[in-house]
């Protein structure tokens, strides 16, 4: 009977010590109260359309402002005159609903109507600036024979006007 009753105690000794409420608390805490599949978001500034956004999957917690999206993310820019600029593509972005700002993750590409093209690993757009930002290194390629490399790097919305805040890399004069 000693012999039981010190075994079930151990028992209930090492249970608790295996369990952790810090844990069970972050799990409710990052759990999601919405999921939606195959999403189409609209983003506007004074009633005008500025971004397109689609996903294949979208999370949200209502206690936060913002939108986690997955998988095939891709983001059209609109100027004021709701004129087309350039497509932003990347594996997932969160989108603050507060700011309408969307910093994108993952294989990011920005493709401008004209055919420039910026690589990097993330992104951000900001909809009060109409601006796009990144800290990370970077590929930008302006056309068929010229590409640049650097880290950090602004932008308008359609590539026009940009600044490659550390470049690197050669130039051939010949």
């Amino acid at each position: 009977m000693i012999k039981r009753f010190n075994s079930f105690f151990i028992l209930i000794i090492f249970y608790h010590g295996c369990s952790n409420p810090d844990n069970e608390e972050k799990f409710v805490q990052n759990r999601h109260d919405q999921v939606s599949s195959n999403v189409e978001i609209t983003l506007t500034k004074k009633g005008n359309i500025t971004a397109k956004i689609q996903s294949d999957i979208l999370k949200k917690n209502n206690e936060s402002l913002q939108l986690e999206l997955y998988d095939n993310v891709y983001v059209d820019l609109y100027d004021e005159s709701f004129m087309h600029k350039s497509l932003i593509k990347s594996q997932t972005a969160i989108v603050d609903e507060k700011d309408n700002r969307i910093k994108a993750f993952g294989n990011v590409s920005v493709q401008s109507n004209d055919g420039k093209k910026l690589l990097t690993d993330s992104l951000l757009w900001d909809n009060s600036s109409d601006k796009i930002f990144t800290e990370a290194t970077l590929e930008f390629i302006t056309s068929d024979t010229d590409t640049l490399y650097g880290k950090g790097f602004e932008s308008n919305i359609d590539l026009t006007n940009w600044n490659i805040l550390n470049p690197r890399g050669s130039i051939n004069n010949e």
